[in-house]
């Protein structure tokens, strides 16, 4: 197809887009004013009902955001444990309970490394 400016740069081809753009814009601001001018009754109803709509989308997306991110934060915390002689972070293949714990304890005190103890229990993933 050809161009209908095929001499034009990129700053007047730009520049031609946003007016035409605008025009656009003001004739569908124009056309929804008059609308609303015509119709106070149902923009009132619209108004009022689609602020509702938006405030109760804006709060469960709050809450299910909030949700998740607890989650998330429960499963980081339960499945990972720190390895201060490492410097790092070991996954674990389930959340430790308190009989690992313990025995992660006593064995730590008789000198042997996090990371061996986990292996050697098979709780490591």
């Amino acid at each position: 197809m050809p161009e209908l400016y095929p001499n034009e740069t990129f700053g007047q081809k730009f520049k031609r887009k946003m007016d035409s753009f605008g025009r656009r814009v003001k004739r569908g601001l124009k056309s929804g004013i008059d609308w609303v001018v015509e119709n106070p009754e149902a923009a009132t109803l619209i108004v009022t009902v689609g602020g509702a709509a938006i405030g109760g989308g804006c709060k469960l997306a709050k809450t299910a955001m909030r949700s998740h991110n607890l989650k998330k934060e429960e499963y980081l915390k339960n499945c990972y444990i720190y390895d201060r002689s490492l410097g790092m972070y070991l996954h674990t293949k389930r959340p430790l309970n308190n009989k690992d714990y313990v025995t992660i304890n006593e064995r730590r005190d008789h000198g042997e490394k996090l990371s061996n103890i986990l292996v050697d229990m098979n709780i490591l993933d």
